[in-house]
């Protein structure tokens, strides 16, 4: 037994020197009317004030909220999908962005984890290419220890910088099966976005994915610094020329980004990042997204606080009362107590049954609903646990029903954990895991031999594990085929009593959690996704400075240089048109000219045999 508020017991201790005083001062008040007068004086209420001791004694512990036993209960999360695209490029060391630029955004991040509540959080990093660091997932003390080791370099990932590579990767790291809202956040300097950004932003757009995107960094910027291989010491990385390479935050570049995939650019503030996702994320549809099963203890306080009401009120009749016998006294406290014991004893039956109802009408989650509470109430009963474990199974959800089911193992009797052992082989059969359903059909003949309807289990599943069929079995028939004897729905019992085991009917489970659906397929399927045609050389839009047919690739670096000149042009023009809000199409715009920039830019940069000035 434990108590949620030990402290609170201190008061038993003041209640018999209470009790010892009043009696003190009860005799001591006939001794002196005795001495002022012949009449007798009244009797005190010894039994009154017994049971009114007693009933502030159970009043404390009511208070002090003990607890024994435990019951495993299934907590829901409801949340929306979080995936961020974090830039690791050497530019993110850059410090105009104190400590540095990743520094900032680490922080930022480790601050937006504090703020989130049931939502799930995945990570993307990149840098010349993206890899998927974390995928989405609950745990978020894990996140943050995976958020604090990350650095910026050819760790991971490749050298260069494509904010496109990480959308990519961010686009399908999202569950597409789950309805919840989708959020990706986008943490970059906007140095290099890419070999197609304006495709990446159409792909966020189209998926219904919403996007943030968040600066790193200072117009101003600084300078990119890498560490000397020989030395060790961190120095000036130098561009082709032998210049330092200055890394600058290309605001209007981000912008463009967001607009064209329809999302929200919210400035180059770190400090701004969380409280941006957390209310972004307020407004997406929040779906479950899963259940975590806990162990609690099991709450006894109604009890204590059912009996102290008990007594008070008889106390109170008692006090006004004829004198009565101690025996008549008792009895009638006894008479009291049976009401409030009688409806403790009864509540697990009547939730059960009423999930018995709710399974019957097809609501298979009311149903569970119902059985989860009666587990509660009567956290023993191994029926009660398979009929919660037949509903899940109805509902759909194996796993959970597999837990349920791993209650009644637990059972004195042979036969409870047999029809246990037969409910853990259905669920694992419904998920094709037919390696743990034969272990478990086996285990549950161990503990009944006389189960018939396991027997037929377990030969059907081991002859679909084994090329030839046992000896004496029908090959004809799949696990769930043909119902055995027994019933087809949970039914309470005495108490909360289920059914004799079968083996599933036409996907129906029985009462006592033993249920399955039809027989799964040989193997999981998997569609083949369709090819999409590639896009030969001097294809599509024809690029600046080259003729029709010829692949766009073949340019020279000084023409190269020559044409990167005048889409600046362009590039100055389209943002000085567009200003700070650019339309989706000028967006577009800006960023297949980016897009061929940086295509013309590797051109001009990569000639005469030297190194990549892009590794940042």
């Amino acid at each position: 037994m434990s108590f949620a508020y030990p402290w609170i017991l201190v008061g038993l201790v003041a209640l018999p020197v209470a009790f010892a005083a009043w009696v003190r001062g009860a005799r001591r008040g006939i001794t002196l009317s005795r001495l002022v007068s012949r009449e007798t004086p009244a009797r005190p209420r010894y039994g009154a004030a017994l049971l009114l001791t007693l009933g502030a004694a159970c009043a404390v512990l009511a208070a002090a909220q003990p607890r024994w036993g435990e019951r495993e209960a299934f907590i829901p999360r409801n949340g929306a999908q979080l995936v961020v695209v974090l830039d690791v490029s050497r530019s993110m060391a850059v410090a105009d962005t104190p400590p540095t630029r990743i520094e900032a955004a680490k922080a930022a991040l480790l601050a937006t984890l504090s703020r989130l509540g049931g939502d799930r959080v995945g990570l993307v990093i990149f840098a010349g290419d993206a890899r998927l660091r974390f995928p989405l997932t609950t745990d978020f003390s894990a996140a943050g220890q995976v958020i604090r080791e990350i650095e910026t370099g050819q760790v991971l990932v490749s050298g260069g910088s494509s904010a496109s590579a990480g959308i990519d990767v961010a686009v399908t790291a999202f569950d597409q099966e789950s309805d919840s809202g989708k959020l990706l956040v986008l943490i970059t300097d906007g140095d290099d976005l890419g070999v197609d950004p304006a495709a990446a932003a159409q792909r966020v757009r189209d998926s219904g994915i919403d996007l943030i995107v968040a600066g790193a960094g200072t117009p101003a910027g600084g300078v990119v610094r890498v560490v000397d291989q020989r030395t060790k010491q961190l120095v000036d990385k130098l561009d082709a020329e032998g210049k330092p390479i200055v890394s600058k935050l290309n605001e209007p570049f981000l912008r463009a980004l967001a607009a064209a995939a329809g999302g929200r650019y919210i400035g180059a503030d770190p400090r701004l990042l969380a409280g941006a996702i957390e209310g972004r994320l307020a407004v997406l549809k929040r779906t479950r997204i899963e259940r975590e099963s806990a162990t609690l203890p099991v709450e006894r306080y109604p009890w204590f606080a059912g009996a102290a009401l008990a007594l008070f009120v008889f106390a109170s009749v008692a006090e006004r009362m004829p004198r009565v016998s101690r025996r008549t006294a008792a009895l009638g406290a006894g008479a009291m107590l049976i009401p409030l014991l009688a409806a403790c004893a009864t509540a697990a039956h009547d939730l059960n049954q009423r999930g018995v109802e709710a399974f019957k009408a097809g609501d298979y989650a009311a149903a569970s609903e119902f059985f989860l509470e009666a587990q509660a109430a009567k956290p023993n009963d191994p029926s009660v646990s398979l009929n919660l474990a037949a509903a899940l199974h109805a509902d759909g959800k194996f796993e959970e029903a597999n837990q349920a089911a791993r209650r009644a193992i637990a059972a004195r009797d042979s036969t409870t954990r047999a029809r246990g052992f037969a409910s853990i082989g259905h669920h694992r059969f419904a998920e094709s895991d037919l390696t743990a359903a034969l272990a478990a059909f086996k285990q549950a003949l161990f503990e009944n031999p006389s189960d018939e309807a396991s027997r037929h289990d377990y030969e059907v599943v081991l002859r679909l594990l084994q090329p030839e069929p046992p000896p004496g079995t029908d090959p004809s028939r799949q696990p769930g085929e043909t119902p055995t004897p027994g019933g087809a729905t949970p039914s309470p019992g005495a108490g909360s009593t289920a059914t004799s085991p079968s083996a599933p009917a036409s996907g129906t489970p029985d009462g006592t959690g033993g249920s399955a659906t039809g027989s799964p397929s040989a193997g999981p399927g998997s569609a083949s996704p369709t090819p999409e045609p590639n896009q030969r050389p001097g294809e599509g839009p024809s690029q600046p400075g080259t003729q029709p047919g010829q692949p766009p690739n073949q340019v020279s670096p000084g023409e190269a240089g020559r044409l990167i000149e005048q889409l600046d042009n362009q590039i100055a023009r389209l943002l000085k048109d567009s200003g700070e809000q650019p339309t989706a199409a000028q967006a577009v715009a800006i960023l297949n000219l980016l897009a061929e920039r940086a295509r013309l830019t590797n051109i001009r940069d990569s000639s005469g045999g030297r190194g990549d000035p892009k590794d940042y």
